[in-house]
């Protein structure tokens, strides 16, 4: 008897002590500098604390880094400037005239996915990705236009995206100054960065090493352009790593910890800035009331973020608590009853399960985990996905809703 009240005894005292650890609250300050531009990048693990701070002037363009990827982005937090040259296609090199700029389309990173950058803003969907067109053929991205860019350093140049050799993973690019001189073609090989999310280039010093492995961080505190009022304005935030999910709160409780009804979503601008706002008559920064977000990261916990503070250009400090709130966002079975046809595939998926998925996010990511596809919020026992316009090859199918999750290896045909 005496046994088994001290087993009793200490299965309660394992408990209580897991349940304090799971709700422990801890308070972190990150700074992205004292000047008015914010000048650093902080990049943070939501299990590890800040993980690095680099400087956001040293690069002007950044590449995604999957093989089979387009997307290019601008350092626009750093003001850097981009336009579409208006004139002429590729042929006006020799002629790029930049009279009348003032009137020229600047553009600005589509700041609710990685993948979409400025470059890539007049895209019209496969195989025309803004700054070129894929090739069925040589699986290639060539490009078809020409941009006016003002890099970190001040000095305008006309740029070429001569082309993206999608098998080797090189990005092959031209540019000058606006009248001709000191003209280079390089060709950059993105393969050595295919950990990071992206490789950065800098116009002055070439490829820059800037970022973490993007396995190592999940949330990037940054200055960037979104829009306020309609339009593209300056902003302080936060965007998230693309294996995130986040759900906003507000108004939450504080001790609302309920997140297995709440809506996830991925766009990586979900946290952003607008958790605080400028108080003019006070002159000073002030933190939304009773706002909480969720963060879920497949196989890991569900964290609890509330912003607390707010330090403006003094020192960019942002003051926040973490909450871990479940030790897993999912339920660890593997998800069982899934039929998928026809496999390969050609067209259009397929997706049977012996019970209805509920609430489920299914994403098909290539194999270096560049999400390809994604459906949200499926509540049904059968689902088709579109495969038109997805390169040939072999993905995995993830598919998790509120009670378990599982992988599925898919192979597409021509």
């Amino acid at each position: 008897m005496k046994l088994f009240k001290l087993r009793i005894l200490f299965a309660t005292i394992v408990l209580t002590m897991a349940t304090n650890l799971l709700y422990a609250q801890t308070v972190y300050n990150v700074s992205m500098g004292n000047s008015p531009q914010y000048p650093n990048e902080v990049y943070f693990s939501l299990t590890n604390g800040e993980v690095k701070t680099v400087a956001r002037n040293t690069w002007d363009i950044a590449f995604y880094s999957a093989a089979f990827s387009a997307g290019i982005i601008t350092n626009d937090g750093a003001n850097v400037g981009l336009w579409a040259y208006p004139n002429a296609g590729i042929e006006g090199w020799e002629t790029f005239d930049t009279t009348n700029i003032q009137s020229w389309t600047k553009l600005y990173n589509n700041n609710s996915d990685w993948e979409e950058g400025s470059f890539n803003i007049f895209s019209k969907g496969h195989p025309d990705y803004g700054w070129g067109i894929y090739s069925m053929t040589s699986h290639n991205v060539v490009g078809d236009s020409l941009y006016l860019i003002k890099p970190v350093d001040g000095i305008y140049r006309k740029l070429h995206i001569v082309k993206k050799i999608s098998t080797e993973n090189k990005f092959i690019i031209r540019y000058a100054n606006v009248d001709g001189s000191n003209e280079h073609t390089d060709t950059l090989d993105v393969t050595p960065y295919t950990d990071r999310l992206f490789m950065a280039f800098s116009f002055s010093s070439g490829i820059v090493d800037r970022e973490p492995p993007k396995t190592d961080w999940d949330l990037l505190f940054t200055r960037y352009y979104d829009s306020v009022m309609n339009t593209p304005y300056p902003v302080n935030g936060v965007l998230i790593n693309n294996n995130l999910s986040v759900a906003r709160v507000h108004p939450a409780a504080p001790d609302f910890t309920d997140w297995s009804g709440l809506d996830f979503v991925n766009k990586i601008n979900i946290i952003g800035h607008d958790w605080k706002s400028y108080n003019l008559s006070a002159s000073q920064w002030e933190m939304t009331d009773s706002l909480a977000y969720f963060i879920r990261k497949e196989n890991g916990p569900v964290v609890k973020l509330v912003f607390e503070a707010f330090s403006g250009s003094a020192s960019g400090t942002t003051t926040f608590n973490l909450t871990t709130v479940s030790s897993t966002g999912l339920n660890e079975n593997t998800l069982t009853g899934i039929t998928l046809f026809p496999n390969p595939v050609v067209g259009s998926l397929n997706i049977r399960c012996e019970q209805p998925l509920n609430n489920a996010r299914i994403t098909l990511t290539d194999l270096s985990g560049r999400i390809v596809k994604q459906l949200f919020n499926v509540n049904a026992p059968e689902v088709s996905i579109d495969t038109d316009g997805i390169a040939p090859g072999t993905y995995i199918l993830h598919i998790a809703d509120s009670r378990q999750q599982g992988n599925f290896k898919l192979i597409v045909s021509q």
